[in-house]
């Protein structure tokens, strides 16, 4: 990843961006108590334009939010207009520095010019020569996606020892440590905002995508089909610790949606023989004539906030959502419909 000093150095080589040309007229340490990292000389044709740049090494949309904050306030009561320079741009990211009639720049070859009613070039589609280290997806994988799942549910904590307690009560686990790398992550990303006495989600909705984006269906190291002599409920109801076994995202559809379903229902379990073993003569194993089907995972994420309905251990929200998001287009029309739920859910 790219320091500050080494961005300035590419800069002061000057940028390619067609129709303009971009060089520095003078270096950081001349400015640094102004708050500015640099002035830019934007040519266009025979015009040449001062800008005030604040640099920053990273492009996340926090660090995007904070460099724009930051070089507005310092271009106050000056002539200079205002761009900051990070190492990529995403195209959203454009669009929201062109909405607030700001500029922006990337070392990687993409950026948008802006000086109200006089000049706006906006170019994109460049790959990221430089991709942040950090491991974002991680954060909304796995068992560390129990932090973000648990915000989805409650928005505001006090703490982390807050969160680890709530994510304890909905039947999981995580360390404070893991806790902690995943709220840096969000905070990154403006998915949430920290003060010394509070954690807070800020966009539920982005925190449902990057969820989808990252998710990956739970390993299954079994499966086992069979008829039954007795109704499903009874059959959860015989079962000793009824944490071990919940209905997959899409048995549970019908929980949070609306979404006709054509194949019987399938649970997951930690344990297919401890099930066996409670059942034993209310079942015969079966390919043909079906009633329910078991799948074997310690997939901690598919057990967290399972939710007890007409005597059925039905799978959270999220995890509905996150399964029907990946699948048909059906599937898909109902995760939306579920999206909605868990918005409402937290108004």
């Amino acid at each position: 990843m790219l320091n500050e000093t080494e961005m300035l150095s590419k800069l002061e080589r000057g940028i390619d961006f067609p129709p303009l040309s971009i060089s520095t007229n003078r270096a950081i340490s001349v400015l640094r108590e102004t708050g500015v990292d640099a002035i830019l000389d934007i040519r266009y044709g025979d015009e040449t334009f001062e800008f005030a740049a604040q640099l920053n090494s990273r492009s996340t949309p926090r660090a995007v939010e904070d460099a724009s904050r930051q070089i507005q306030q310092a271009v106050e009561d000056t002539s200079y207009y205002p761009i900051i320079v990070v190492p990529y741009l995403r195209e959203a990211q454009l669009e929201e520095l062109q909405r607030q009639q700001l500029s922006g720049i990337d070392l990687s070859g993409n950026g948008v010019v802006n000086i109200p009613d006089r000049l706006l070039v906006f170019r994109t589609g460049n790959p990221n020569k430089y991709p942040d280290s950090a491991p974002a997806k991680y954060a909304y994988r796995g068992t560390t996606s129990l932090v973000a799942r648990t915000l989805l549910c409650r928005t505001t904590f006090e703490s982390l020892a807050d969160i680890e307690d709530e994510v304890e009560q909905r039947g999981g686990s995580i360390a404070l440590s893991t806790i902690s790398k995943a709220l840096k992550r969000f905070e990154s990303d403006l998915i949430v905002d920290r003060t010394a006495d509070e954690i807070r989600l800020r966009q539920a909705d982005k925190l449902l995508e990057k969820l989808s984006a990252s998710y990956q269906e739970a390993k299954v190291t079994r499966t086992f089909t069979c008829s039954s002599s007795e109704p499903i409920e009874k059959l959860v109801a015989a079962v000793p610790g009824r944490s071990n076994l919940v209905l997959t995202g899409r048995s549970s559809t019908d929980a949070y949606a609306v979404m006709g379903r054509d194949e019987w229902p399938v649970f997951y379990t930690r344990d297919i023989d401890r099930l066996l073993e409670a059942w034993s003569s209310k079942m015969e194993q079966t390919t043909r004539f079906i009633d329910l089907e078991l799948r074997q995972t310690d997939d901690p994420t598919v057990y967290f906030d399972a939710r007890f309905k007409e005597d059925l251990p039905y799978a959270s929200p999220v995890q509905v959502f996150l399964e029907l998001s990946a699948g048909d287009k059906r599937e898909r029309e109902a995760a939306a419909q579920v999206r909605d739920f868990i918005l409402r859910e937290l108004n």
